[in-house]
């Protein structure tokens, strides 16, 4: 189980890599709350997986921010996953972005290397500034692509879950998340949506077989009317509807915020599941895209309260 949530806490960076612009970077002062949200631990425990993630080259740690004690500025990290590809997409992105941000503010066309090689002596100057955030990724993205070529036998599926293991021994990992957050991920999950593949009993039986026939009788607005928003996401989500969840999001017949932030919590316990139901791993794009429509219509359309 332990694995499966260093292993999940992987693919949530990876899922973030694939985002668009600086977002796609998660950085430590918010991913770490995250992690820390997710298992229920301590930051030092937090800090630890993370760092295990590190060193089983499973992860790359990027130094966004450097420590400065005299302007009491803390260190921030980003985090991207050892993956060849994403690596590559993240650097080119930067890379971009360095070249733009440096015609801007120098008023210098030059090329990316040109760039660098201009920037380089001014990065601890340029510390907490964006440009000096943008350069610092895209000089170590570039950097970590060189590695992961050199170094290429390091970077295998095989060497990496190997290696994981060695590290989470090393660091007792495996006690610590028992002890701190197992049992309590396990029942969270199942209090309020076990998908039918995992064996869960979150949803009444007589009740889900009246919900079904009804359904077919009266419509969405009657439906939710007696059986109530949580129970008919419930069975939505149960039964892997994940596309229907998100067309009614987007055609405004779910529009309500609590609603949204109802289907949203939920959605964050389908997510932690991945790695126990094989059928719902299959629908991982489909849970994605169901999330970031809610996300959408959370914060950047108009809605009822």
């Amino acid at each position: 189980m332990s694995v499966d949530v260093l292993n999940e806490i992987y693919e949530e960076i990876y899922r973030r890599n694939n985002l668009q612009g600086w977002k796609a970077v998660p950085q430590s002062d918010e991913f770490i709350k995250y992690i820390s949200g997710y298992i229920g631990v301590g930051r030092e425990l937090a800090e630890q997986i993370i760092q295990v993630l590190i060193n089983s080259h499973k992860i790359f740690s990027i130094d966004i921010i450097s420590e400065d004690e005299t302007r009491n500025i803390p260190s921030i990290q980003g985090y991207v996953v050892a993956d060849l590809v994403v690596v590559r997409k993240l650097k080119n992105f930067f890379q971009n972005e360095l070249v733009v941000m440096y015609e801007k503010q120098y008023n210098k066309h030059l090329m990316v290397h040109q760039v660098v090689k201009d920037v380089f002596p001014m990065l601890r100057s340029l510390n907490n500034t964006e440009i000096g955030q943008v350069a610092n990724l895209a000089i170590m993205l570039d950097e970590f692509e060189r590695f992961m070529e050199k170094r290429y036998e390091e970077f295998t599926d095989k060497w990496k879950d190997d290696r994981l293991r060695i590290e989470m021994d090393r660091a007792n990992i495996s006690q610590k998340l028992s002890e701190k957050s197992s049992k309590v991920k396990d029942k969270t999950f199942e209090a309020k949506v076990a998908p039918k593949a995992t064996g869960g009993r979150a949803v009444d039986s007589k009740k889900y077989s009246e919900f079904a026939t009804k359904s077919k009788q009266y419509p969405l607005e009657r439906i939710l009317q007696i059986y109530g928003m949580d129970f008919f996401v419930k069975v939505q989500l149960r039964n892997y509807k994940f596309d229907y969840l998100a067309k009614l999001v987007e055609d405004g017949q779910v529009q309500k915020r609590s609603d949204l932030l109802l289907i949203k919590d939920m959605l964050e316990s389908v997510k932690r599941n991945f790695s126990r139901d094989s059928k719902l791993s299959k629908y991982r794009e489909k849970v994605y895209n169901l999330e970031r429509t809610v996300n959408h219509h959370l914060y950047f359309s108009p809605r009822k309260r």
